[in-house]
């Protein structure tokens, strides 16, 4: 019977939660997404951030189960910018269904030391409009979107053929071009390097949907090879625009010796939703450096946590940009992701 184990959760800046886990610690990570999103009733997406003992006990993204441990601290990052409906009353004990069905006991504490202001407000306050900043990871179940009137249409009508007689659709180009395109926008939406078993989803998805454009030995295997390829059509669709996620690995923005378009390609790690956003509009790169110069001072002076909230929120796109072009020493990135 594995271990029972407690976890110290910060829901809110003022609001400090015990999780008592008595089945042990969850198997996977959306394991224990989903019981601290069912225990605290939180309807909100968030990630989950934990205190790295290597990194003097600063937050960081969680990679995996095993980066907690019994008593371990973890906070919630909201990724939304608005209210949260967070829970209604704060009971000093409850009792809830854990992730095995076992009783899992929650516990305010009535007294707990504050967060630094330099860390005190986990809820990110985005600055930017929808399109800039991600707000979503990959989903556990893909939707497929909806395409246009004619492709829906054309779908539609192939799914009744093939409910009555079982003859699959004949894909032509112009219709397999559409359905490929918007679902590499969708794609995008989530990540702009899709791994294996998400394009896996995303094909499973489609003809699930859509069993008409089944094919008859493999299922969706040219599906998957299609939607590779056309993933990598749309990256270069994005680069010619100036998207910088995917410009970051563009050939004339690698050193000499990594001039290979396969070689240290730069892409979200696991957890990470926005890996290189853009600017908010209207900023540029000098009036985020400037607006970071003011920031360092703000750190350093009482009574500005509001300030200091505000412009980490709207130099998050510049800080990231240094680090992912490699470009920021160790004691600036110490400094401004606190």
């Amino acid at each position: 019977m594995a271990e029972p184990m407690k976890l110290r959760v910060i829901i809110e800046e003022d609001d400090f939660r015990r999780l008592d886990l008595h089945s042990g610690k969850p198997k996977t990570l959306m394991d224990l997404h989903n019981v601290i999103r069912d225990t605290f009733g939180i309807e909100r997406d968030f990630c989950i951030q934990f205190m790295d003992p290597d990194f003097n006990d600063e937050f960081m993204n969680i990679a995996s189960v095993q980066d907690i441990q019994d008593t371990s601290t973890i906070k919630l990052v909201y990724m939304q910018n608005h209210p949260d409906k967070s829970p209604s009353s704060k009971q000093n004990t409850s009792s809830t269904p854990g992730p095995s069905g076992s009783p899992s006991s929650v516990q305010t504490p009535q007294s707990v030391s504050s967060l630094s202001s330099s860390d005190s407000d986990n809820t990110i306050n985005l600055s930017h409009s929808d399109s800039e900043l991600r707000a979503r990871a990959w989903p556990r179940e893909f939707i497929i979107p909806c395409f246009s009137y004619g492709v829906e249409v054309q779908l539609q009508w192939g799914n009744e053929t093939f409910r009555e007689n079982g003859t699959r659709l004949k894909i032509t180009p112009g219709l397999k071009s559409e359905i490929l395109e918007r679902l590499a926008e969708e794609i995008f939406e989530y990540t702009a390097y899709p791994q294996n078993h998400q394009i896996d989803d995303v094909a499973g998805a489609l003809i699930n949907k859509f069993p008409c454009l089944r094919e008859s030995a493999t299922g969706c295997y040219s599906w998957m090879i299609s939607l590779k390829y056309n993933m990598a059509n749309y990256q270069t669709k994005m680069r010619s625009i100036g998207c910088p996620e995917v410009t970051v690995n563009a050939l004339k923005n690698k050193s000499s010796d990594e001039c290979f378009p396969a070689k240290n390609v730069k892409k979200a790690k696991k957890a990470e939703v926005n890996y290189c956003p853009s600017h908010p509009t209207g900023e540029t790169d000098e009036s985020l450096e400037n607006l970071s110069v003011e920031l360092l001072n703000d750190v350093r002076q009482r009574n500005r946590a509001s300030n200091v909230r505000e412009k980490m929120s709207k130099t998050f796109s510049y800080r990231r940009k240094e680090v992912v072009h490699g470009s920021l020493h160790g004691l600036h990135f110490s400094i401004l992701m606190r």
